[in-house]
């Protein structure tokens, strides 16, 4: 049905729409409403215009008249991995005999702009198992709803082989769907760091907010940030052989922002490029990295293994805003201060670092449950609101958790369920904090790796999305305190002669932090 219908619309619009295919079409009758999808290429996306659209559903509405008409776009993408683990997808489902007999030589796929070729390779039994089944059929039939590409699907029978079957995990454990995901329009420009011999970015980036689990072969970009160098054992150095390298090698993170989402990222450059990389990072503004997505302690994050200078398009994402922040406090308050430390800038506004003048800071602390940014639960949150590097605004409560605080939790921060069984839920405490961090830059330490993480998911399951942007100060106490023997915070308060009773107390810490961030911003200044 699908075929005359797609034959009938390319007639009737004069094939100007070659760029979309028939994906699927739905009668309801009951609603009188006919659904019909259509498949397009993510390159050709940001030239399919509202006019474009407007034209394909009129047709449509002329083809089926009286009938109600909704025209919905999914976007493609096409190369050999893509393909191959579609074709290994369907395989999966449709034959388990056939799957297991597969080597991964047994699949190749040719790619080009209008055509697809998949051949697939098959021992005599599994040739005849294939072709009875109509699989060859099936499988082009499959592809023609995924890829905008004319296809082509042949078997190939061969002589048996005692090799090992083909290794392939479901896509859906390991690899974006790409199919379903949504897609940025990039312009790539410089490669700045690629391991092997990759030169380009072969597909486009997609939502960081769409990656939801570990996933192989990612394709993401943003807006740079946190930059910094770090140093990690060489599992094979050798004094005795001067082959295997130095003793230490470097590592780079940062992170990216592409609105839809936040991601740390990490790429291991080679020992005589670190310096320069890192120095190209701090110039460029924005990036696009390919590599996997694996998952610590709960927080997604990146291995870079290719990292491209580009431009974005934010015009290309499409992503709802979240909730507006509320127009009054309902349960948390700030308040006013004149001094929260024995360092106000108050009455020397002429010793502001330039890096503190201008910005709206929000400097917050969590204490929470659990070590895990995926299921720990928020029982203290402490912030202080610094503009212009002067101190103004405190936000502070217990948050009575869902559960009682385990004993290590007590322990490390002496809060226990006596001090928060009359303290607000957190779903009280979010609008209020949301509303409270408003064009500020939220500053914390390790608030990549624990702290935003955690308030960023909390905040999502509630409908407020966090758009601000990130300073962590144990990213850039790397940078600006070389000399420390390590960055805990509390290292760093001691060494620098700064006030932190009761470490662990989200509101002592939020301290800390900002007597740690004045001296990394006063050490910026020279």
């Amino acid at each position: 049905m699908y075929t005359k219908f797609y034959e009938e619309f390319t007639r009737m619009t004069n094939g100007s729409y070659k760029m979309i295919k028939l994906s699927s079409a739905k009668y309801e009758k009951a609603k009188n409403l006919l659904t019909v999808n259509f498949i397009i290429s993510a390159f050709e996306v940001s030239s399919f215009d509202d006019a474009q659209k407007n034209g394909v559903a009129e047709a449509i509405r002329k083809m089926f008249p009286g009938v109600k008409v909704a025209v919905t776009y999914t976007r493609t993408y096409a190369d050999s991995m893509v393909v191959t683990n579609k074709v290994m997808e369907y395989l999966y489902k449709s034959s388990q005999m056939i799957f297991r007999s597969l080597k991964e030589s047994d699949v190749s796929v040719r790619v080009t702009d209008d055509e697809l070729f998949v051949t697939v390779k098959l021992t005599s039994t599994f040739y005849q198992m294939f072709m009875e089944a109509s699989l060859e059929s099936e499988l082009k039939d499959y592809l023609e709803c995924l890829f905008t590409q004319a296809i082509s699907v042949r078997a190939e029978e061969v002589a048996d082989s005692n090799e090992g079957g083909f290794e392939f995990v479901m896509p859906s454990a390991t690899k974006p769907e790409y199919s379903d995901l949504r897609l940025i329009t990039v312009d790539v420009g410089e490669k700045l760091m690629a391991r092997g011999k990759t030169e380009g970015v072969s597909q486009m980036p997609s939502y960081i907010s769409d990656v939801k689990k570990e996933c192989q072969g990612c394709v993401l970009c943003g807006k740079l940030s946190n930059i910094s160098k770090r140093f990690y054992n060489n599992k094979k150095y050798s004094a005795d052989n001067p082959k295997n390298g130095p003793e230490k090698l470097p590592l780079i993170r940062f992170m990216i922002d592409d609105t839809t989402g936040k991601i740390e990222c990490t790429c291991f450059p080679r020992f005589d490029e670190a310096d320069a990389l890192e120095t190209t990072l701090y110039s460029a503004k924005e990036v696009v990295c390919v590599g996997d997505v694996s998952r610590y302690n709960g927080n997604l994050s990146m291995t870079a293994s290719a990292v491209f200078a580009c431009t974005v398009d934010y015009d290309s994402i499409k992503e709802s805003q979240g909730k507006p922040a509320p127009k009054e406090y309902n349960t948390v308050y700030p308040e006013n201060c004149l001094s929260v430390s024995q360092q106000s800038f108050i009455d020397e506004e002429e010793k502001v670092s330039s890096f503190l003048k201008g910005k709206t800071l929000v400097i917050f602390d969590l204490e929470t449950t659990s070590t895990s940014t995926e299921t720990a639960e928020i029982i203290q949150l402490s912030a202080l609101k610094v503009v212009d590097g002067v101190e103004k605004q405190t936000f502070t409560t217990f948050v009575k958790p869902t559960k009682s605080i385990p004993k290590e939790i007590v322990e490390l921060t002496s809060i226990d369920d006596g001090m928060v069984a009359n303290a607000p839920r957190i779903a009280d405490v979010i609008p209020d904090f949301f509303k409270f961090t408003q064009n500020s830059v939220l500053v914390g330490h390790n608030i990549i790796g624990y702290d935003f993480p955690i308030i960023n998911r909390v905040a999502g399951d509630m409908g407020y999305k966090f758009k601000n942007e990130l300073i962590d100060t144990l990213t850039l106490s790397r940078v600006y305190l070389k000399e420390m023997s390590n960055h805990k915070l509390t290292t760093l308060s001691k060494a620098l002669k700064l006030e932190h009773e009761n470490a662990h107390r989200a509101d002592a810490d939020v301290l800390a932090t900002w007597g740690v961030l004045k001296e990394i911003a006063r050490r910026m200044e020279n």
